[in-house]
């Protein structure tokens, strides 16, 4: 059976979390409730979205890449990143955030961004408000980004499931349909899915590009 390797991209390629790292020095008020409600499963990750950008109330283009640029990456995805690509593996990078910065932080590291399948949000700056653009439909779990989606289908055309990750946007898709699930340490995914039989707890792609190696191709 072919692999289909599913990737997060914040916090999980990324070191930190580049919306959190957005929101906390662009805004005053109290996002971070707005997790709460998600992990309590009291309202979707769009619905969470939709509230924490709205707490902006006025940005622009160079306060954001200000911060965005200095976003650093997982250096051992690198290596990662090239393994996949002589290996001819199916990876796609599913993310909640915005495509905007992804692309700008692969590229402020020398990947190229372009030669990777990449299904995420995105933004506009509209008289310096944001305004979010959803990748996906509104799903039936109001999800910001449908990643369960995305990895029914790789399933449905035969596909066996490697699902990297580190947050909540990622425990729906990885508990319902994971065959294999790589967490980074200490984060709500490894946290969420502890005792599971397919978990995996990793700090760096290393490991995981061993582990594949070694249990998987």
């Amino acid at each position: 059976m072919p692999i289909a390797i599913c990737c997060d991209f914040d916090g999980t390629v990324t070191l930190s979390d580049t919306g959190k790292e957005l929101l906390s020095k662009l805004t005053t008020a109290d996002w971070q409730a707005i997790d709460k409600f998600v992990i309590d499963g009291q309202i979707g990750t769009r619905e969470a979205l939709i509230k924490q950008w709205g707490m902006i109330e006025h940005t622009t283009w160079e306060e954001i890449f200000n911060i965005v640029d200095t976003i650093q990456i997982d250096p051992t995805f690198y290596s990662f990143h090239n393994w996949i690509t002589q290996h001819n593996l199916k990876f796609l990078i599913l993310s909640d955030g915005f495509e905007t910065y992804i692309h700008r932080i692969l590229r402020n590291h020398k990947i190229d961004s372009a030669s990777l399948n990449i299904l995420a949000n995105d933004v506009e700056l509209i008289n310096n408000k944001l305004k979010l653009k959803f990748n996906t439909q509104v799903c039936n779990h109001n999800c910001a980004n449908c990643k369960y989606s995305v990895v029914q289908q790789l399933q449905r055309e035969g596909y066996s499931i490697i699902y990297i990750g580190d947050g909540l946007s990622d425990i729906l898709p990885a508990a319902e349909l994971a065959d294999v699930i790589y967490a980074r340490r200490n984060e709500d995914l490894a946290k969420k899915l502890q005792g599971d039989s397919r978990l995996k707890i990793f700090d760096n792609f290393k490991e995981i590009k061993e582990d594949i190696e070694r249990n998987l191709l």
